[in-house]
């Protein structure tokens, strides 16, 4: 049998594992081995841990398709659900309706985290959540969460990778401005999850919820025939603001003038002349000067 027609069969075939899983995979099997030489049930215990964390640290190669404006899975899992919403305010996108395909993923699903599309990054967001959480609902708040929004040449695929509740490592390594190839392992998930795949309205989704997908190779949706205007990630659109016409002011009365009093000018005493006062002091000695006369005359009369 070939080696193409055994990974087509077995996945396993083909499986990758990343060092931080082999790593805790050496430490069970030691701890398997040692403890198992005790008592046989402590060594399955054990190796049965090892079961989980190979399983939880492994990832397979992917072949891609490579045609433009093709959607793929980027988790492997089982569709959970198609339904129209309001994109999450973490993308930063500017539509107020797209079509949600939500992918579950068990945490024996590979861990790699692939590109939906190929493109620019426009946005990048990682919310880091609780860091021990429990949690079996896809919108629990206490999930670290990853959003990230890939523009093509004329579309937009908003991503939202969550952790599930058994898993809190979850590793994008994306920056805004990074290109990326649809299919590319863009990070890593252990132990399975929710993947949130937000497409534009009038995507045609291929799958139904309830089919199981492969990430990086199953298209969820071709997006050639969607019409650019509906799909294309915009800037934040800026609403004017209402022109309000100002009434103009009604112009201030004027300041009555202050009515100016008349001035009243003093009353100079009239002055007399100094020839007037010279003539009546004339006449005033004249007047003496007879009486003294007179007096004089009568005092020799009597004498005589």
């Amino acid at each position: 049998m070939s080696k193409k027609s055994l990974s087509s069969r077995m996945p396993w075939y083909r499986a990758e594992f990343d060092l931080e899983g082999l790593g805790f995979g050496a430490l069970a099997l030691v701890l398997a081995i040692i403890l198992g030489g005790l008592h046989w049930i402590l060594g399955l215990i054990f190796m049965i841990v090892l079961a989980i964390i190979l399983l939880a640290s492994r990832d397979t190669e992917r072949t891609s398709p490579s045609a433009a404006n093709l959607v793929l899975a980027p988790n492997d899992g089982v569709i959970e659900s198609v339904s129209s919403v309001a994109p999450p305010r973490e993308l930063r996108w500017d539509t107020p309706e797209v079509i949600r395909v939500r992918i579950a993923s068990s945490p024996f699903s590979a861990n790699g985290v692939r590109a939906a599309i190929t493109g620019n990054v426009e946005s990048f967001l990682i919310e880091p959540g609780a860091p021990a959480t429990l949690a079996f609902d896809a919108e629990d708040p206490n999930l670290r969460e990853a959003f990230i929004l890939i523009s093509s040449e004329s579309h937009a695929v908003g991503v939202r990778v969550a952790t599930g509740g058994t898993g809190p490592r979850l590793d994008v390594n994306l920056e805004p401005g990074d290109g990326v190839r649809a299919g590319r392992k863009i990070g890593v998930r252990r132990l399975g999850g929710w993947s949130d795949v937000s497409l534009p309205v009038g995507s045609e989704v291929s799958l139904e919820p309830g089919m199981s997908v492969i990430g990086g190779e199953m298209i969820l949706s071709d997006l050639s025939e969607v019409e650019e205007s509906a799909t294309t990630a915009s800037e934040p659109v800026v609403v004017p603001e209402p022109v309000v016409e100002e009434t103009p002011a009604e112009p201030e009365p004027a300041p009555e003038a202050p009515v100016a009093e008349e001035a009243v000018e003093p009353v100079e005493d009239a002055a007399v002349p100094d020839t007037d006062v010279e003539t009546a002091s004339d006449e005033a000695d004249a007047e003496l000067g007879e009486e003294a006369d007179e007096a004089s005359d009568k005092k020799t009369s009597k004498k005589s």
